[in-house]
């Protein structure tokens, strides 16, 4: 594996001696690269080895790149804190109050401080922690993590949507779940450039000091930050070489969704699907993320709806990849690059579904019986 886990006297030592207090810098950057890690939780130590590949990232001059940590066996009383790297330190911005990291009120306090003492003229956004994709909270309890998981606290997406304050050129989950139609739906209007992962993710996460070098330009391939995260997984051996990934334009989302709304009007949906012939994306005994266009193959009757929206597709995924099997457990013959949630009768599961913005603006999904 990659990375080792280092002792915890080391790492207090280690954070201890390269983290100092400085005043925030207020002039306007070209780029701002805001990392949100929501690590109170059983994650902690992967934030501590992540940070470490952070460190070590050549920062080039007017951009900046930005810490928040909120995460067990800190330094400095293990209170949450807002970090400005900085020749390979962490220079503490702003210390908080214990607080919850995983609520929309604390994620939209923190946004904000960021830009207030940062300003600059585009912004991108990590957001690292667990992740369900849009699923509510504690709707599975331990069968699965959500985004932004503390105690028993999660950020839902929609709440997640109304908590970020401006629109960031990209996003990107290092989280689980989160590469799903609704949540590229939910978030079009707060990134033009979402990047995510339909199924699970490991813990060892993005490699970060091969993915940062690729932000740190004014005009990043986005397509190539993806490749470099399939490449570090597909040159692992067993269990290890499992991911997925995929890049989303949201600007194109709006036809779609029109594509959908004509479909769903004109009466071209067969309302029953056979889940044997669609590519799953969870592990779940009843699984409920799907491929898309598996889905729409099963569900549209019409040919010609098909292929526009199979084309449009095209014009959405910018890039997408996958290994041959996730954690040896899940297959993975075809994707498309985006899942989406297929209902198996869980009422209430079909409820909240009813309250995203996918689902009111496109009328599409919760069809029939498996």
């Amino acid at each position: 594996m990659k990375r080792c886990y280092i002792i915890y006297l080391q790492l207090i030592l280690l954070f201890a001696a390269c983290t100092k207090d400085e005043p925030a810098i207020s002039n306007i950057a070209e780029k701002t690269i805001f990392i949100y890690m929501a690590a109170d939780n059983n994650l902690y130590r992967n934030a501590q080895a992540d940070i470490q590949e952070m460190l070590s990232c050549e920062i080039p001059n007017n951009y900046n790149l930005l810490i928040y940590v909120d995460a067990p066996l800190w330094v400095d009383e293990e209170t949450p804190q807002l970090f400005k790297v900085q020749s390979g330190e962490l220079i503490s911005v702003k210390r908080y109050e214990s607080h919850n990291s995983a609520s929309r009120e604390v994620l939209k306090q923190v946004t904000n401080d960021m830009i207030n003492n940062f300003e600059a003229e585009t912004y991108d956004l990590i957001l690292w922690s667990h992740g369900t994709g849009w699923l509510p909270e504690n709707i599975f309890n331990n069968l699965t993590k959500s985004f932004g998981k503390e105690d028993n606290s999660e950020i839902e997406i929609t709440d997640l949507a109304k908590a970020l304050p401006i629109k960031f050129k990209c996003i990107i989950f290092d989280a689980c779940l989160m590469g799903g139609i609704e949540v590229y739906y939910q978030l079009r209007n707060k990134a033009d450039i979402i990047i995510a992962s339909p199924t699970e993710t490991l813990v060892a996460g993005l490699p970060y000091d091969e993915i940062l070098p690729l932000l740190f330009i004014s005009s990043p391939d986005y397509a190539e930050i993806a490749r470099k995260y399939m490449s570090y997984y597909k040159n692992q051996t067993g269990v290890l070489q499992s991911a997925t990934i995929s890049v989303v334009d949201t600007r194109q989302l709006d036809t779609l969704v029109g594509l959908l709304k004509n479909t769903v009007v004109t009466g071209n949906i067969d309302d029953i699907y056979n889940s044997d012939k669609m590519q799953k994306y969870d592990l779940l005994n009843n699984s409920i993320f799907y491929d898309f266009m598996d889905y729409i193959k099963n569900i549209v009757s019409s040919e010609n709806h098909i292929a526009s929206i199979e084309q449009q597709m095209s014009e959405i995924v910018i890039y997408n990849d996958f290994t041959p099997y996730f954690l040896n457990k899940l297959k993975i013959i075809n994707s498309c690059g985006i899942s989406i949630y297929v209902s198996y009768g869980n009422r209430q599961l079909d409820e909240a579904y009813r309250q995203l913005d996918w689902y009111l603006d496109t009328g599409f999904g919760l069809y029939g019986e498996p």
